[in-house]
């Protein structure tokens, strides 16, 4: 079960950049191996799923927010808005978001080892999208892959965007399940 260095460093950056004065603080409450893989993070490299995102993103809900659902959330949301920048920008920009949505499970293989999710419904406003494997079933891995669906639509120009999480394999369903709407 692994996460891409690049969702590691987007965690350190959100922290860094979002809530700065509790940086140090939030450093300070990782456990060693989560410090330790976070000094040496390679953006490129494949790392353990616990110590790389698990942890510091509990570590970051403790500190920092009274609903960790909403911190994962935002923190997904936060990674998106910093990868989908520059070259890729320009992508997303010029895709429709059915278009966007259905080359997701190509987009999410790059972060998430092992990974696995399909459109299970889409209309020109709406598509349910289902994961059918996650590298752990995590709450906060759900929220944070959310966060990150609704930013990339927001980019895409989606307006009155609903993105909700229907179904969680963190919960005991068989599968995560986002329904999304948007005008």
């Amino acid at each position: 079960m692994q996460v891409r260095g690049s969702v590691i460093k987007s965690i350190d950056n959100f922290v860094a950049d979002v809530h700065a004065s509790k940086y140090e603080q939030w450093k300070n409450g990782l456990s060693a191996a989560s410090s330790l893989l976070l000094s040496s993070v390679s953006t490129s490299n494949w790392y353990p799923v616990e110590p790389g995102v698990i942890a510091p993103t509990q570590v970051l809900c403790d500190l920092l927010y009274t609903d960790k659902k909403k911190g994962a959330w935002e923190s997904g949301r936060y990674s998106a808005k910093m990868g989908l920048t520059g070259i890729y920008k320009v992508f997303v920009l010029i895709s429709s978001p059915a278009f966007l949505l259905k080359r997701a499970s190509r987009v999410i293989a790059t972060f998430y080892d092992p990974s696995d999710l399909t459109v299970a419904q889409s209309t020109d406003y709406s598509m349910v999208i289902q994961f059918t494997q996650l590298p752990i079933k995590n709450e906060l891995i759900e929220y944070r892959i959310a966060g990150w669906m609704e930013m990339a639509l927001e980019i895409c120009g989606c307006k009155n965007l609903n993105v909700k999480i229907t179904k969680s394999m963190a919960q005991g369903d068989r599968l995560f399940e986002t329904s999304i709407t948007w005008e």
